[in-house]
């Protein structure tokens, strides 16, 4: 994950379902949606289509 001065580096699977978070790998903001789902709500994401991630993926939440 790059340095972003905002962002708390939290595994995936310590997200609570609809808590939004940073995804470093695409560079978009997602909501999680249930313990393995979330979908993209910046870019081309409008909240709808799920993208799957590991529990144990680094992510970040802003402070």
């Amino acid at each position: 994950m790059k340095p972003h001065p905002t962002l708390h580096r939290i595994k995936f699977g310590e997200l609570a379902l609809g808590q939004r978070f940073y995804d470093p790998v695409s560079a978009e903001y997602f909501v999680k949606q249930s313990d393995r789902m979330a979908a993209m709500v910046t870019g081309i994401g409008d909240g709808t289509v799920p993208d799957e991630f590991e529990t144990d993926d680094i992510v970040g939440v802003d402070q």
